[in-house]
C-alpha cells in the first residue's frame, strides 16, 4: 500500500527528473546539467506565476534550475515580461538565449532555496488596444462608412524582408537587388567598436560611410542586433549592448523615430536579472525575435516555403516576415535564390505592403489603439473624431482611412479636412486617404 509519503517522495523524484504537471499549465522544470541527490517541487501560485523550492540535500556544488515555458496557445507566457526573483523578493540572475526569451537558466547560490518565476506588468502598463467595431463608423444620415484599413493603401497584407548582422554583403548585394525590385529592407545591425579579442565582425564600423550613405537615401531600414552579437554577463553588460546599437543607429537617422526592432541573435546568451521588456521601453525597441522565416538555403526549400507562408499571410491578411543573413554564391542563400524569392513578393505586389520591420510594426499598433466616433452629420457631409493612443514621436506610419460613399455623392468633389489641411479628391464609391496617427477631427463632405 502506498502512503502519503511515498506519494510525495514519488513528486519530488518526478520534479527532480523533468517536472511537467497539469498544476504547471505545460511549464518544464528540470535540472540543468545535474544528475545528483538534490531536489525540487515546482507549485503555480496563479496565471504567470510558479515557485520552485529547492532541498539541496546537502549538496556543494552549483545548481542550475532550466525553466521551459509554453510559447504557443492558450497558456503560453509572455516571456518579455518575466521575471525571477528569491524568497528576499530580490531579483534574481537569468541567463537566457537571444532568440529564446521564453527558456530560463537559473543559476542558484547557495543560500536560495526558493524562488518565484513571474510575469509583471510592464512599468507603464499596458498600451491601449481597442476593437475592430471602435475602428470602424456607418453613418446612416449621410450613407457614409468609414474604416481604419487593416493596411496601407488598400494592401491585403503586409511583408518584412530582413537581413542579419550587418554583412559586406549586404551592401554589395541585397541593397542594390532590392533597389531594383523597389522594395525595403531591415538590417539588423552590430555597430559595436572591436573588442580586444574577438573575432567578431566587424564590418558596420570598416564600411561606416557607406551604410551613412544608405540612410540618407532613406529607402532602407536599420534595427538592433545588439553591438557586438556575443550576448551580456550582467544588467550592465546588456546595457551597454542594446543602448550603444540604438544610439549608432538613432546617430544615422537624426530627426527620425527612434522606434527600432530588435533581435539579440541566436547562438548568443544573456544574462540578466531584468524583464526583456524594461530594455524595449528604454530604448524605444520592440521584440523581432521570433515568427520569421530563415532564408538560408542550409534548411532547403527555401523558395517554396516562401511562397506558401506568403500565400497563407495574403488568405489571413497577416505580417509575413522573411530574414536573411549572407547574399551571394557559397554563401548562405545565393543571389539566384534570393532573387526569386523577390519575383515571388513582386507577382503579389498589388497586394502586399512591403515595408521596413518598424513600419509595419508601427501601423499595426497605431490601428491597434485608434477609435473612430461619430460628432455629426447631415446628407452631404460627416463630422468624425479619430483618436489614437500612441506617441506621436516614435509612431509616426500615417494610418489609411477608407470610405464608403452613397450613391448621391457621386459625380462631385469630395473634401476631407482637418484642422491643418484639405485633400480634395474626386468622389468614387470607396476613397483612401492617408492621415498623420494623431487624434484628430476630421469632415468628409462632398460639395454641390
Amino acid at each position: 500500500m502506498r502512503t502519503i509519503h511515498h506519494i510525495l517522495l514519488a513528486t519530488v523524484f518526478t520534479a527532480a527528473l523533468n517536472a511537467q504537471s497539469p498544476d504547471l499549465g505545460g511549464v518544464k522544470v528540470s535540472w540543468e546539467r545535474y544528475t545528483g541527490s538534490a531536489s525540487f517541487t515546482a507549485t503555480s501560485l496563479g496565471k504567470f506565476e510558479l515557485r520552485v523550492e529547492v532541498d539541496r540535500k546537502g549538496e556543494t556544488q552549483p545548481l542550475t534550475l532550466r525553466i521551459a515555458l509554453p510559447s504557443t496557445g492558450r497558456d503560453a507566457w509572455p516571456a518579455n515580461i518575466v521575471e525571477v526573483r528569491d524568497s528576499a523578493d530580490q531579483a534574481m540572475l537569468v541567463r537566457r538565449s537571444g532568440i529564446e526569451w521564453d527558456k530560463l537558466l537559473i543559476p542558484l547560490p547557495q543560500s536560495v532555496t526558493s524562488c518565484v518565476v513571474q510575469a509583471v506588468d510592464p512599468a507603464g502598463g499596458w498600451p491601449q488596444v481597442t476593437s475592430e467595431k471602435d475602428r470602424v463608423l456607418q453613418d446612416a444620415i449621410s450613407g457614409v462608412s468609414v474604416r481604419i484599413a487593416n493596411w496601407p493603401q488598400g494592401r491585403t497584407a503586409a511583408l518584412s524582408i530582413r537581413f542579419d548582422d550587418s554583412h559586406p554583403t549586404h551592401l554589395s548585394k541585397a541593397i542594390p537587388i532590392l533597389r531594383e525590385y523597389g522594395f525595403k529592407g531591415t538590417f539588423m545591425v552590430n555597430p559595436g567598436p572591436k573588442e580586444p579579442g574577438s573575432r567578431q565582425n566587424y564590418s558596420f564600423e570598416t564600411q561606416h560611410a557607406e551604410w551613412e550613405a544608405v540612410m540618407k537615401q532613406g529607402d532602407m531600414e536599420l534595427a538592433n542586433h545588439s553591438a557586438h552579437h556575443r550576448g551580456a554577463k550582467g544588467d550592465e553588460d546588456m546595457e551597454r549592448e542594446i543602448s550603444g546599437a540604438a544610439a549608432a543607429i538613432w546617430k544615422l537617422t537624426p530627426g527620425k523615430s527612434k522606434l527600432t526592432a530588435l533581435n539579440l541573435g541566436g547562438g548568443t546568451m544573456w544574462e540578466t536579472t531584468r524583464t526583456l521588456r524594461y530594455y524595449l521601453d528604454k530604448y524605444h525597441q520592440f521584440d523581432a525575435s521570433s515568427g520569421s522565416l530563415g532564408m538560408d538555403d542550409s534548411y532547403g526549400g527555401r523558395v517554396e516555403a516562401f511562397r506558401k507562408a506568403l500565400q497563407t499571410h495574403l488568405e489571413r491578411g497577416l505580417w509575413c516576415r522573411v530574414h536573411y543573413h549572407y547574399i551571394g554564391e557559397g554563401l548562405s542563400s545565393s543571389e539566384a535564390n534570393f532573387r526569386s524569392a523577390l519575383d515571388i513578393a513582386k507577382q503579389h505586389q498589388d497586394k502586399l505592403w512591403i515595408a521596413g520591420m518598424a513600419d509595419i510594426y508601427k501601423y499595426q499598433t497605431e490601428r491597434s489603439s485608434a477609435k473612430l466616433t461619430l460628432v455629426k452629420s447631415d446628407a452631404n457631409s460627416l463630422a468624425f473624431q479619430l483618436d489614437c493612443g500612441t506617441e506621436a514621436t516614435l509612431y509616426d506610419q500615417p494610418l489609411t482611412l477608407e470610405f464608403t460613399l452613397p450613391e448621391s455623392w457621386r459625380n462631385r468633389q469630395v473634401i476631407l479636412q482637418d484642422s491643418k489641411r484639405e485633400v480634395v479628391k474626386p468622389a468614387d464609391s470607396h476613397l483612401r486617404f492617408e492621415v498623420p496617427p494623431v487624434s484628430s477631427a476630421f469632415v468628409i463632405q462632398a460639395m454641390p
